[in-house]
């Protein structure tokens, strides 16, 4: 959908790069109007009352800004799932417990039992790791401690089920944790507060809900109240005193990383205590960050598996170097232009990049992807002055294009020049007293025309981006608004590979079927002047049909996306669709696909 905002929300919040059907997380305040718009997937935000947000707790301003500026951080990735090489839990897990729902591959005896027995770690070294981090750019690291697996990454008194107790012997975590302090890395704790293999870990009674088919995935039955299982209580006193050893035991922690999102009240903050939680955990490491996933808004905002949107507070896309959350070597390694362009467009958005990584069952960093990483900071070491220490704006991002500023200067990041140039809006009562580009040897050609800025493009344009430094009159203090999106300006819907204006008589039988020859990874379709009711179909084969959505209104944005280890993702094999119903007396359509 194409929507109007009004002048008011320019410098609070600006919408672009909507994360649309993946499993992310925004914590807004009820005076927020994207829920509301963002009609199909109001579950991606949970909503808070004024009170409710005062009521919680947060870290102070000053505490979060060396996050804020550090803009790039690893992810590790790592534990029992490498000795299979792939994601780590969801494939796994037989057994996931209520209110997830599913299976893995692989029964309780496996995992619990025979891949630790294995576990020897005999290529690990924290000190190796730490160092890739810094050669690669990245400015903190958060690691591991537990994942939904249950299994205990340190040597916690709580339970027997960890790393101690395996052939390698030692504390992992505290290796990793020692090795960042030793560096001067900031670092932060993962922690999942799911656990599918804890015996007492309930938060919900099976015996008071019905599973239904989207979220948050059960509701409860008649004449019954949801209510947490009979052992939930003693998981609650067993994660407290997890929570408290993980933060008492290692010395200074930069954050800490929850993992159960709201996900439109699949979970909540009764579950786990969350504001006695964080509220303990900030006393015990003044200082700490919390992110969004205890169900309190927390610190910062956490989409996942794409680049979030604009927006002033902090947020932090989780990303993948190969698609998967572990070493797994199926999965090609994304190329350093594509994870650059994935950097900088966080950037221009306001945002960070947490990339992860996962090393093989012996600890061996895999040599492919540290090759990757170290490209990335090495560009990283000519560049990234233009990318540390900034805030996003003051132009919004797009495909082509985005913009970060630091005191007086702005940074443009050119990614394609349309029409070779690039026209923006002038900032009022501040004006461009200088512009060089800083990765190429030219001079800019740049022209004020009208209310406009215009840029002209280089005549050999870098291949990844183009960066112009643009030096100001004055520090920036406007963000200029957008005044409308489309879902399809986030980068995870890829290209648009057609458009077709659609008449009556185009239609047989109520019908119009759409054919790319051969399958695409499809990732949406845009109905424009539409004034009918259709539903839409997509296939890989014309044979077997699947729902794809309707198109009710005069303009209708639709993803297509698949599950992938816990989140949607844009993306869905279509050779076909068809569009079926009401005949619009015109119809445009856009579809996209990468």
């Amino acid at each position: 959908m194409k929507i109007q905002f009004s002048n008011k929300l320019a410098l609070s919040i600006i919408f672009i790069l909507i994360a649309t059907h993946s499993f992310s997380q925004w914590s807004v305040l009820s005076s927020d109007p994207r829920p509301a718009h963002d009609k199909g997937e109001q579950y991606l935000y949970q909503v808070f009352t004024a009170q409710q947000w005062n009521a919680s707790n947060f870290a102070k301003p000053e505490s979060i800004k060396w996050h804020n500026d550090a803009r790039y951080g690893m992810f590790i990735h790592f534990g029992l799932n490498s000795y299979v090489n792939k994601d780590m839990s969801w494939p796994i897990v037989y057994n996931r417990k209520a209110p997830d729902q599913g299976h893995g591959a692989y029964p309780d005896s496996t995992w619990q039992k025979i891949w630790p027995s294995l576990f020897k770690l005999e290529k690990f070294n924290a000190d190796e790791w730490v160092k890739i981090a810094k050669d690669a750019g990245m400015k903190y690291i958060v690691v591991i401690a537990k994942h939904h697996d249950g299994f205990h990454m340190w040597d916690t008194k709580y339970s027997d089920f960890k790393i101690t107790n395996t052939p390698f012997k030692r504390d992992y975590l505290k290796e990793v944790i020692n090795a960042c302090h030793k560096a001067g890395m900031p670092v932060g704790l993962y922690y999942s507060q799911r656990d599918w293999y804890h015996p007492d870990y309930a938060p919900i009674d099976t015996n008071t809900i019905k599973r239904i088919p989207n979220p948050p995935y059960y509701e409860a039955l008649p004449g019954k109240k949801v209510i947490p299982g009979a052992t939930h209580h003693k998981y609650i006193d067993y994660q407290f005193n997890v929570v408290r050893e993980l933060l008492t035991k290692y010395g200074k922690i930069d954050i800490f990383w929850f993992d159960a999102v709201w996900w439109g009240g699949m979970f909540n903050a009764d579950m786990w205590e969350a504001e006695k939680l964080t509220r303990m955990i900030r006393q015990l490491q003044p200082g700490i960050l919390i992110n969004n996933r205890t169900s309190l808004p927390g610190d910062f905002d956490t989409p996942e598996q794409r680049i979030g949107m604009y927006q002033k507070r902090s947020w932090e896309s989780a990303m993948t170097l190969n698609g998967s959350w572990g070493y797994d070597p199926s999965h090609p390694i994304r190329s350093a232009k594509s994870l650059i362009k994935e950097m900088l467009t966080a950037a221009a958005g306001n945002g960070n990049v947490l990339l992860s990584w996962g090393a093989h069952f012996d600890g061996e960093w895999d040599p492919a992807q540290k090759d990757t990483l170290l490209k990335v900071g090495s560009w990283l070491k000519k560049y990234g002055t233009a990318y540390y220490g900034t805030r996003g704006g003051p132009w919004m991002p797009t495909k082509d294009y985005g913009s970060v500023h630091k005191g007086n200067k702005v940074y443009l990041y050119v990614f394609n020049w349309q029409n070779q140039k690039l026209t923006l809006p002038s900032l009022k009562d501040n004006a461009i007293i200088k512009a060089s580009f800083i990765n190429l040897n030219e001079k800019v050609v740049w022209s004020k025309e009208g209310t406009n800025l215009q840029f002209n493009s280089p005549n050999l344009p870098d291949a990844s981006v183009t960066i112009l430094e643009l030096t100001m009159q004055k520090p920036i203090k406007e963000i200029l608004e957008k005044s409308t999106w489309s879902l399809f300006d986030d980068p995870a819907y890829g290209e648009k590979i057609l458009t077709k204006q659609i008449k009556t008589t185009d239609w047989k039988q109520n019908s119009y079927t759409i054919d790319f020859g051969n399958v695409k990874n499809t990732t949406g379709i845009g109905c424009y002047n539409n004034d009918g009711n259709i539903s839409i179909s997509i296939s890989t084969d014309g044979k077997k049909w699947e729902a794809g959505g309707n198109a009710k209104e005069k303009t209708e944005e639709i993803s297509f996306s698949t599950f992938m280890t816990g989140v949607y993702v844009p993306g869905k094999t279509i050779r076909y669709i068809r569009l079926q119903g009401e005949k619009p007396s015109s119809l445009k359509i856009e579809v996209y696909a990468k």
